[in-house]
């Protein structure tokens, strides 16, 4: 359930930070969401994902969760906390740019292993997603080392993954859907 919430506030994260991206390059600067406002929802989101993994790392826990789990939870929730201290220190995010190609590495397998495991079509989600986090993640190395001008496409990105990967699934758990 923990889990499954941090879900939620990551997909939520996905999409301010989308957002502020999208419209951080163009002319409806009306629209742009401050780094520093959207800093809050980054600073939030972590602390919830050190939560988690904490959860996770007890262990009275280690029967239902894989010491795995909260080292890719700890992907997102050290990203969601990078980008939200970036924000307050002005900070160009070159070194989160380098973590990002790493972390794009290491989703892939973890798709591959997801895909190993699958049985349900949760767990083509999961395949899914990680595939798409990896192209993400990839996509802020190219933005913020490589100095692409992918701003927009990565903002629309970010957005549109953190309905359909985070928080659209959460919420489908919540419900019982899945």
């Amino acid at each position: 359930m923990l889990v499954a919430a941090f879900l939620a506030f990551a997909g939520l994260c996905l999409f301010v930070n989308g957002v502020r991206l999208y419209y951080s390059e163009g002319h409806q600067a009306g629209r742009l969401v401050d780094a520093k406002d959207a800093a809050i929802v980054n600073l939030f989101t972590a602390v919830l994902g050190f939560i988690c993994m904490s959860h996770i790392l007890n262990p009275a826990n280690s029967t239902v969760y894989s010491p795995l789990s909260a080292i890719y939870l700890g992907l997102f929730a050290l990203t969601y906390f990078w980008v939200g201290v970036n924000a307050f220190t002005g900070s160009d995010g070159r070194a989160l740019g380098w973590y990002s190609l790493v972390v794009a590495c290491i989703a892939v397998p973890a798709a591959i292993t997801n895909l190993s495991l699958a049985e349900r079509i949760f767990d083509y989600w999961q395949v899914v997603s990680w595939l798409s986090w990896a192209v993400l993640w990839f996509m802020f190395f190219l933005l913020l080392v490589l100095n692409k001008p992918i701003a927009r496409l990565t903002g629309m990105v970010s957005a549109v993954q953190g309905i359909l990967t985070a928080l659209l699934p959460a919420l489908l758990y919540f419900w019982g859907v899945i």
